[in-house]
């Protein structure tokens, strides 16, 4: 299993679900909203955009299970290969106009996370790891910060 390929794979899988995202959000309205659970919202843009997922994930690894938020797929852990999908993070915030969400995608070796990818769609911006491999934002090496005092620093929450 190569994970630099199946890596450079997810992020453009997870920039297509983006793409699609985008799309939806423009012609968006209330009426397909429904409750999940208190607080937590759901539309048929959520299912959609994972039952994609689910479609390309399949053909790059047809091995794999999933574990899915949404639950449009048999969810198969029991599998060594797990995929471990959040169609679109930030449901609260699609619905209401707001571009702050992301299409989140992890793989799961055994009892090893071995690949992360998060594509934040408003801000274009796909983040990517893997095992032994350091983690990236659009393809460029990041690291954490070298200031050492926390008054020194900037912190951020979302």
């Amino acid at each position: 299993m190569n994970l630099t390929d199946i890596t450079s794979a997810v992020e453009a899988i997870a920039k297509e679900a983006g793409a699609f995202l985008r799309k939806q959000q423009s012609t968006f309205s209330q009426e397909r909203v429904s409750l999940k659970s208190l607080n937590a919202l759901v539309s048929d843009v959520d299912e959609n955009t994972e039952r994609l997922l689910v479609k390309r994930l399949s053909a790059l690894l047809p091995e794999a299970g999933f574990l899915t938020e949404e639950e449009t797929t048999v969810q198969e852990l029991q599998k060594d290969l797990v995929w471990i999908i959040d169609p679109l993070d930030g449901t609260t915030n699609f619905v209401h106009g707001l571009p702050i969400y992301s299409v989140s995608i992890a793989l799961k070796h055994k009892e090893h996370l071995v690949i992360g990818v998060v594509y934040e769609v408003g801000m274009d911006e796909c983040f990517s790891a893997f095992q032994g491999g350091g983690a990236r934002l659009n393809g460029v090496p990041i690291t954490v910060t070298t200031t050492e005092s926390l008054e020194n620093s900037l912190l951020a929450t979302g």
